[in-house]
């Protein structure tokens, strides 16, 4: 479990490439939130999840002071040396998003990548706790979730990207569990050498599933207000395909 994010962590920018492409957008709409939902200035953001810190860095590039902190220390190695490659000084720090003990420390905190879905509704429960702690007054709290009903196909999907002069070949698919609000995510990648030696990884996470209105209502409870925006627009409608939940203090 979790191998997307160990074994396979020096991987993650380019099997996510495509995704990548679309932050400047996202970072686009979280800064509206930032100017029109937040009820303070957001100069100070503390960014969960951040795996190999697209999000972060791009946040940082924008002139934010930004702490970046992931579970897992393979994921943050790739980070760190992204920052410093880009002459950023963002610290990234190992820990669980679940455990976090700052008070009164940031305007806004930010999930990106859908890792919200990773919690059950106790888990989600105990992470709102932490965030709320950790928002000053007036500070909003952003994260996108998918809409896993949509009319797409469950798979496989097949793509291939590039990471220097290794192929990477992609294979996603998933297992919805509708009774339980359950969806298993399972990727094999397999990383082809350039002579021909071939290496094949199997990712196999359990994620939850959250309609608009039940996030909301789970929410309500940890927050003064809670909203719900659809793709990259601040209001919500029937085709959205990614929603945006944002918390404020």
């Amino acid at each position: 479990m979790h191998e997307l994010y160990t074994v396979l962590a020096e991987y993650y920018d380019a099997i996510y490439r495509k995704r990548a492409e679309r932050v400047k957008m996202e970072i686009d709409f979280v800064e509206e939130i930032f100017k029109n939902d937040a009820k303070r200035e957001v100069k100070r953001i503390l960014d969960l999840a951040c795996g190999t810190g697209i999000p972060t860095l791009e946040l940082a590039e924008r002139g934010y002071d930004v702490i970046g902190l992931d579970l897992h220390e393979e994921m943050l190695k790739v980070a760190r040396r992204k920052a410093e490659e880009r002459g950023l000084g963002v610290e990234f720090l190992q820990g669980d998003a679940l455990e976090i003990t700052f008070e009164n420390e940031f305007d806004a905190i930010t999930m990106f990548f859908s890792s919200i879905m990773y919690f059950d509704e106790e888990n989600l429960k105990k992470l709102f706790n932490g965030v709320v702690k950790a928002l000053r007054p007036g500070g909003v709290f952003i994260a996108d979730f998918p809409c896993w009903f949509y009319g797409g196909s469950n798979g496989p999907i097949v793509w291939d990207e590039q990471k220097g002069e290794e192929k990477l070949v992609i294979t996603d698919w998933r297992e919805v569990e509708p009774a339980f609000q359950k969806l298993r995510f399972k990727r094999l990648v397999q990383i082809i050498k350039p002579n021909g030696d071939t290496k094949a990884f199997f990712v196999d996470d359990e994620l939850q599933i959250y309609t608009p209105r039940e996030m909301k209502l789970l929410a309500r409870e940890h927050f003064s207000e809670v909203r719900i925006y659809g793709n990259l627009k601040r209001e919500l409608a029937p085709n959205d395909r990614r929603y945006w939940l944002v918390g404020i203090k």
